[in-house]
């Protein structure tokens, strides 16, 4: 019997190779504190592709600095006596918290924090240079020599930027980026949105006190990123300022910013830019209004033959010639409006992939065109309904789209497809159609009067029903039952060329007339917004 690995210690040997790996890459080294009054200390270090790195928990020993360690998530916090910094194992970035307010701010190092025998080895030159920055003691490194000396000349400021005070002058305000130092390279670039950004190189800024500005109607947003290398102030500014230019001021060490206003000019013609993109919108939306794609579904086909007449007439054969004769009536006297078929032929198409044809040519109206029955033959009942998606009302509906449902039975993989299709399922579906609710009952009331007018067929009027072939429809959609196969006279009036003829006419009057109101509501809504703007 053969012996294999488990993965526990296949994963403690990768953990392992890594460690092991990462030290070799390393050099071991040491960096010497020099004390002027005592012999002088080692702080543990590595050196890697010419990058220094100390070992933060000795620098921390050192000088009676508290520690707290997280070992299960790489964590550890360095604590000096105004504020505390938290570095994380493989992660370049160092989270630096004022104890005062509890503000926080984020320093970028050159390269990731490195963890080796349980120690966390942070890059030394913007480390120590931090530490120097948050709590002064005059001390001096010097990299090359792998030496930090104590004792040294007074230190410097502990911030290079203090302060911001905002000022109104005639043709706009003055912003001062208050500077205990000459403040060297700076860049200042306003975007078109309002947000001014401000990059100052070499530069240490005090977060907290930066953050007692308060934003005022100029200024409104004050945010402060801060790199070893460089800091960012980010303002959001009023849309009236148009221009921001910097300069040093003179016998200080404050960098300006003179924040230009906007002319009356440049702000009509700001105006009027916003209302042309507003216009050029609302008619981009309206054109994807149009009633420019209807989709013509004719029910069954192929295998799935539908109901059968008393005399066997089958259902997809009447569905497909009056899809066809509605589809030729829309093309010739809509020139306008592409006309597709879910089929054209007598082929067998999924309920799903129906809808999913009209969402692909981005439909606008989804006619799906059946036959109704009834399971005992010869029948007296009769009359044409038309059908909107959502849970059925009456015994009948639900009989009637259950008898419809039936098709997905000949469907490959159903049980999976239409496992969700539950009554509460469908109640979700209809709400989510509600964008298209109201366009699909006026659809269905212009065509169920239509066909009353053209047609000696009862209307027995507007349903609803959970039908799954108007399931995932993005737009205005309806079922039209044209007729009952199991009434005789019926069944004459589906089989027959000339009531083909007639249903498909008063459909496409029902269509043509919705049309009308529809690019009328349209128009209307276009005028109205031509007023507001």
């Amino acid at each position: 019997m053969t012996n294999h690995p488990s993965r526990k210690s296949l994963l403690f040997a990768a953990v392992f190779l890594i460690a092991f790996t990462q030290l070799a890459l390393a050099e071991k080294t040491t960096i010497k504190v020099q004390f002027p009054n005592r012999p002088p200390s080692y702080l543990r270090a590595l050196e890697r592709s010419g990058v220094l790195f100390v070992a933060a928990g000795d620098y921390a020993l050192l000088f009676r600095l508290p520690v707290v360690v997280n070992a299960s998530r790489l964590k550890t916090e360095v604590r000096l006596p105004r504020h505390r910094i938290k570095l994380t194992a493989r992660n370049p970035f160092l989270v630096v918290t004022e104890d005062s307010d509890n503000s926080s701010s984020v320093i970028q190092l050159s390269n990731p924090i490195r963890f080796v025998d349980s120690l966390y080895y942070v890059p030394a030159i913007p480390f120590i240079r931090l530490l120097e920055r948050l709590s002064p003691s005059g001390m001096s490194f010097h990299p090359e020599s792998k030496v930090l000396t104590l004792g040294g000349p007074s230190p410097p400021p502990k911030y290079d930027i203090t302060g911001l005070e905002l000022e109104s002058r005639l043709n706009g305000y003055l912003l001062t980026i208050k500077g205990t130092r000459k403040l060297g390279d700076y860049e200042a670039f306003l975007k078109q949105d309002g947000w001014l950004f401000v990059t100052i190189a070499n530069a240490q800024a005090d977060t907290s006190e930066l953050k007692r500005y308060k934003p005022n109607g100029v200024v409104r947003q004050i945010l402060t990123f801060q790199s070893p290398t460089a800091v960012q102030l980010t303002f959001r500014l009023s849309q009236d300022i148009s221009r921001a230019e910097p300069l040093l001021e003179e016998g200080t060490n404050n960098l300006l910013i003179a924040l230009r206003t906007k002319s009356e000019i440049e702000k009509e013609e700001i105006e009027r830019k916003r209302q042309e993109q507003i216009r050029e919108k609302l008619e981009l939306d309206r054109s994807k209004q149009k009633l420019d794609v209807i989709v013509i579904d004719a029910g069954h086909g192929g295998k799935d033959p539908g109901t059968l007449g008393v005399t066997g007439t089958r259902e997809k054969d009447v569905t497909l010639a009056v899809a066809l004769k509605l589809g030729k009536l829309l093309e010739q006297n809509m020139k306008d409006v592409r006309i597709v078929y879910t089929r054209k032929t007598d082929e067998f198409i999924e309920l799903y992939r129906r809808t999913k044809i009209a969402n692909e040519v981005d439909g606008k109206l989804f006619v799906s065109i059946h036959c109704n029955s009834t399971d005992r033959k010869p029948s007296s009942a009769n009359g044409f309904e038309i059908y909107l998606l959502r849970p059925g009302k009456t015994e009948n509906a639900i009989r009637i789209a259950e008898k419809e449902n039936k098709v997905i039975e000949l469907e490959e993989g159903f049980k999976e497809r239409y496992a969700e299709l539950t009554e509460e399922h469908f109640i979700l579906i209809s709400m989510r159609q509600s964008a298209f609710v109201k366009h699909s009952e006026s659809f269905a009331e212009v065509a169920s009067e239509a066909m009353a007018k053209h047609l000696k067929i009862k209307n027995s009027g507007v349903k609803q029903a959970g039908f799954y072939v108007l399931v995932g429809a993005s737009m205005p959609n309806v079922l039209v039952e044209t007729g009952y196969l199991s009434n005789r006279m019926e069944e004459k009036v589906l089989r027959s060329k000339e009531g083909q003829t007639r249903i498909a006419e008063a459909l496409f009057e029902g269509i043509r007339e919705y049309k009308i109101a529809y690019e009328r509501a349209l128009e209307e809504g276009r005028m109205n917004g031509s007023r507001s703007n």
